[in-house]
């Protein structure tokens, strides 16, 4: 059996034992923004990409709060409700653009709200991440043996890199579905009525 293979079958084992942080994980106290950025830093530096900045920075947080993805802190302190959502949006920066991030979360407010959404994620990425070293392994029988781990890890990565595109071009029309909470309040017509 080919070593390369035994390498992508160990990530893919890695993939399935992904790091998640549980909502009633979450200290249910106000934290300071280093200790914001070191406790995610901790908890999720594992989807980080090898060599990439911390998972999440003072910056990157300041960025995300300006652009309206998280609330403003109360006197410089970070709550359950900033934990949850940065963890959300830095696990979900490589796909989305912040625009589409501001839609995705723009109908989330409050605790109770931003929990169920963040339930969900943790849910969705945890039985999808538990299909992985299956999935890994349909792959690697469908490239048969070689012995060239260049060419067959290429021919992997296109393999995956294709669904990420289905998942992603599906997640992508879906989310242009969703219209701005603005323009969903019952009474507002957004539609001009020209003269005929």
């Amino acid at each position: 059996m080919p070593e390369w293979k035994d390498e992508v079958r160990k990530l893919a084992q890695q993939m399935e034992k992904a790091p998640q942080i549980l909502p009633e994980e979450i200290p249910d106290l106000e934290i300071y923004m280093d200790q914001l950025t070191t406790y995610l830093d901790k908890r999720l530096g594992f989807y980080n990409r090898e060599g990439e900045s911390p998972f999440v920075t003072r910056s990157m947080v300041n960025n995300y709060s300006k652009a309206k993805l998280l609330p403003p802190p109360a006197a410089k302190r970070y709550s359950r409700v900033h934990v949850m959502l940065l963890s959300l949006v830095c696990q979900l920066k490589r796909i989305f653009t912040i625009q589409d991030l501001g839609r995705l979360l723009a109908p989330v407010a409050g605790e109770e709200e931003t929990g169920s959404l963040y339930r969900l994620f943790l849910t969705a990425q945890r039985e999808s991440f538990a299909e992985t070293p299956a999935m890994a392994e349909a792959l690697l029988a469908r490239l048969g043996e070689t012995d060239e781990p260049a060419r067959a890890k290429a021919a992997l990565v296109t393999q995956l890199a294709v669904r990420a595109q289905r998942d992603l071009l599906l997640a992508e029309r879906v989310l242009d579905t969703l219209r701005p909470p603005e323009e969903e309040k019952p009474g507002k017509d957004k539609k001009k009525k020209g003269k005929t």
